[in-house]
């Protein structure tokens, strides 16, 4: 394939999906790591099309109002996801009642849940739903509601009606975008109030985010750094950037 030809379809994998992999795209398109580095980098120096971010890329488009699909996240960063679920995963005990929130990286928490004799989880993601229903330990409540098409989560009515019965140990939640100066963002509304529901039901609110969400901005504020207990996050986060958020008391955990 002509490097013209490369470009291009990246341009037009990124006018689909919003963010791509470097390892993603070096398979689809059967070049080195290095090679697609060399492609985003010169991508990027056209001043129009893209950002890099550690691992990729997203389309400059991609701001404050669109997320891709859950589909195309689950693979973006996943080895750092299943660390980070791993921490999460240590902070668990036996009997507990949790609230897991929708998002991929949640969902990888979801996956590792199979070791304990019994918890409580209570879920409006239907990913991490399908997955709890395999470990007969788990006594699941998934928290129906509208669904929010390609990614997979339940709000509205509902939801937060179920969610106001509850009292949980603990919550997990997936956030959008994390900026030193706002807190954390989501980019659909429509989500928010289920997880600020989440989070007053919960003793500990832990957010679970790869290390793409720091310093980005996106539609809706979710809540302040004082009202989460621990952000648990992939040692490829920038140490500068971390330092900006641990200066404003956010106690991070790196994995």
């Amino acid at each position: 394939m002509l490097k013209v030809q490369r470009l291009e379809q990246i341009q037009e994998e990124l006018q689909k999906h919003g963010v791509l992999s470097i390892e993603a795209l070096a398979e689809a398109l059967h070049v080195s790591q290095s090679t697609i580095r060399r492609d985003l980098f010169e991508l990027e120096e056209q001043g129009e099309v893209l950002k890099r971010i550690r691992g990729g890329a997203v389309r400059k488009a991609l701001n404050t109002s669109h997320e891709p699909s859950f589909d195309v996240r689950q693979d973006m960063f996943l080895e750092e996801k299943q660390r980070i679920a791993l921490a999460a995963k240590a902070l668990v005990n036996e009997n507990e009642t949790l609230f897991l929130d929708s998002g991929t990286t949640v969902c990888e928490l979801a996956k590792v849940l199979d070791s304990f004799h019994q918890l409580y989880i209570a879920t409006n993601d239907l990913k991490s739903a399908m997955v709890l229903t395999q470990f007969p330990s788990i006594d699941l409540m998934v928290l129906g509601g509208s669904l929010r098409r390609d990614h997979y989560s339940l709000n509205g009515y509902f939801t937060e009606t179920m969610i106001g019965q509850i009292h949980a140990d603990k919550v997990f939640l997936g956030v959008d975008a994390i900026d030193p100066n706002i807190g954390f963002m989501n980019f659909s509304a429509v989500e928010v109030k289920s997880k600020k529901m989440m989070m007053d039901a919960s003793y500990e609110k832990i957010v679970l985010c790869d290390h793409s969400k720091f310093e980005r901005i996106a539609f809706v504020n979710i809540c302040r750094f004082e009202d989460i207990d621990l952000i648990i996050t992939g040692k490829e986060a920038s140490p500068d950037t971390l330092h900006t958020f641990e200066d404003r008391g956010v106690t991070i955990m790196t994995v």
